[in-house]
């Protein structure tokens, strides 16, 4: 799109279609002749006879003067004529006006390119762009989007997505150093050919994932946002951006490096995993909380740290910790952002427990002996309880965070032309997510479709043999809950258990639009990967899947609950209903 100068330009004209040169207060190229540019591009000529266009000054100003029209041969001969006649010619085909804003690539072979067209009367079928010839990256299927900018300018009289965007990871072509522009392609369905040059801007792979997340994330659309953005995503731009993702995961993985401190022991009871993104403020405080817990020596905790900037400040505070509170931590530093899944699955590897914790950086314990608790429960229940289980967490008021999680189902409309389309899309929801203290039947030992990623114990044999989380996703969201659904549907339910822990939800990292962009990608991975085994059996709160009967009726659960008493650990809170004594479940 113009600049802010054209821009203006471009608006005067609108308001104004007979508007001259003359009456500007802008300064037009001396190399422009309104005859010979319509004589050369028939398309402009026709656009503006039919009333699109109010004059061939009117396209230049907004694109045909960063395409490069006054430098072709076709404006150069017209202009050699100096015929100033409208005469388009009409055995030519007339290209839709179009624009280029941006070609990026990566070294890897990724490119990324965002334009427009006005392509109401002759539909845009494909798109290539070609970095070197013979390897042109060609989509015949690509998302559309509102672009506003382009309204403002063309006055549509109907909702119409101007713009569009594609990504391509062709990581068999890598680019070489005189890579440095591309031509892009673009074919309509009447049989027309646009063709321009544009210089090939070049961003590293995360950067590009960076850019290409944060982008996604800002899209307009006419509708539902949720619903067009996943039908864009099904176009095939969400598995390019998946396996590239996928690509770069491993490249930041092979460059960690690792450091570790305090005693070093060959096993230890459990291994307790925190990724660090953004903020380093909670690394101390979990030593500090975690250190003084009867049962912590048996623990190592393992940092994978996926901020580059943060990594001199946390080994200064590791070898602090290390001298004050005497636990193990290792460090691993990692070149750029692997993301939650990743970035676990790399600590597993590193472990040296039987027994992974998955632990966010804002969870801290709420009892003193949590770790004995942990490693007494592990000890008593059934393997068929912990292999697999999450735990209760609490906001800093006390009110409930988590007691397990359950899935919905949303639908949402698109709306085409001349139909309507329906479509769903699963989320997640927390039980109990902001119940006081006393509401104990949140915590309750139970099984449950799902537990979050904040907390998470789980055997390491049992993890692996689920593959860990997938590396599908990006950044964070959803990778917890789509463990939890290969947990069960290999016959094996995750759990809850009460260990009662902060979690200081809100506090972390900030977060930037690239993140977004990954939650909205990472919830339409998830609703495609898992809506046939969610519907109907697991959607909402009593789900009536076969492994999980014992919630599906809560009075049942409860009678069961007080015939045979499940071994679990209740926080004890002065909060009460009125009148009324909270009913804890027996310990043992």
């Amino acid at each position: 799109m113009p600049d802010n100068t054209d821009q203006r330009l471009i608006q005067s004209l609108a308001r104004n279609p007979a508007a001259s040169p003359a009456s500007s207060d802008q300064q037009i190229d001396a190399e422009f002749n309104e005859g010979a540019y319509l004589r050369a591009f028939p398309d402009v000529a026709l656009a503006v006879k039919r009333g699109d266009m109010a004059s061939g000054l009117f396209h230049y100003a907004s694109c045909g003067r960063f395409e490069g029209r006054l430098k072709t041969a076709a404006y150069l001969s017209a202009r050699a004529g100096n015929d100033t006649e409208l005469a388009p010619e009409p055995e030519r085909r007339v290209t839709p006006l179009f624009s280029i804003d941006v070609t990026i690539a990566s070294g890897s072979g990724a490119v990324f390119l965002v334009g427009w067209t006005d392509d109401r009367q002759d539909s845009l079928v494909s798109i290539s762009v070609v970095v070197r010839p013979g390897r042109p990256c060609t989509w015949a299927r690509f998302p559309r989007l509102r672009r506003i900018d382009v309204e403002t300018v063309v006055q549509p009289k109907d909702q119409y997505n101007f713009g569009f965007w594609v990504f391509c990871n062709d990581d068999a072509a890598p680019l070489r150093g005189e890579d440095t522009e591309c031509v892009v392609q673009l074919r309509f369905a009447g049989g027309a050919l646009a063709e321009v040059r544009r210089p090939l801007l070049r961003e590293g792979n995360a950067q590009l994932r960076d850019t290409v997340m944060g982008y996604f994330s800002g899209i307009g659309y006419h509708g539902n946002r949720s619903v067009e953005a996943f039908r864009g995503l099904d176009l095939g731009a969400g598995d390019a951006l998946i396996s590239f993702n996928r690509t770069l995961s491993h490249a930041i993985a092979a460059g960690a490096a690792i450091e570790r401190f305090g005693p070093d022991r060959k096993r230890f009871t459990g291994s307790i995993i925190v990724p660090i993104f953004g903020k380093s403020d909670f690394f101390f405080l979990q030593s500090c909380l975690y250190a003084g817990g009867k049962g912590i020596g048996d623990y190592e905790f393992i940092y994978v740290i996926n901020s580059p900037d943060l990594i001199e400040l946390l080994l200064r505070e590791a070898r602090l910790a290390e001298m004050i509170y005497g636990l193990s931590q290792t460090l691993v530093m990692l070149p750029d952002n692997l993301g939650f899944g990743a970035a676990n699955n790399l600590a597993a590897r590193l472990a040296r427990s039987d027994r992974l914790l998955c632990v966010n950086p804002d969870v801290f314990p709420r009892v003193g002996d949590w770790a004995q608790r942990h490693s007494d429960l592990v000890d008593s229940l059934p393997a068929e309880q912990t292999r697999f289980f999450g735990t209760s967490l609490y906001y800093d008021d006390g009110s409930l965070m988590h007691g397990g999680m359950y899935f919905e189902l949303d639908t949402g409309l698109h709306l085409a032309r001349d139909s309507i389309a329906r479509h769903t899309m699963l989320r997640v929801e927390h039980y109990g997510k902001g119940a006081p203290a006393w509401a104990n039947q949140f915590v309750a030992s139970r099984k449950v479709p799902a537990v979050t990623g904040a907390f998470i114990s789980i055997t390491r044999e049992w993890f692996e043999k689920l593959g860990g989380f997938s590396q599908d996703y990006i950044f964070g969201h959803y990778e917890d809950a789509d463990l939890c659904l290969k947990s069960l549907a290999k016959e094996s339910p995750v759990w809850v258990h009460d260990i009662p822990m902060w979690h200081l939800e809100g506090n972390g990292a900030k977060r930037l639009a690239p993140h977004d962009g990954g939650a909205l990608l990472n919830r339409w991975l998830f609703s495609r990967t898992w809506h046939s085994m969610i519907v109907p059996d697991l959607i909402g709160p009593a789900p009536p899947h076969r492994l999980l009967q014992q919630i599906s009726n809560r009075d049942e659960h409860v009678k069961l609950a007080a015939e045979k008493p499940i071994p679990v650990l209740v926080a004890k809170s002065s909060r009460r209903l009125p009148g009324k004594k909270p009913a804890l479940i027996r310990t043992r």
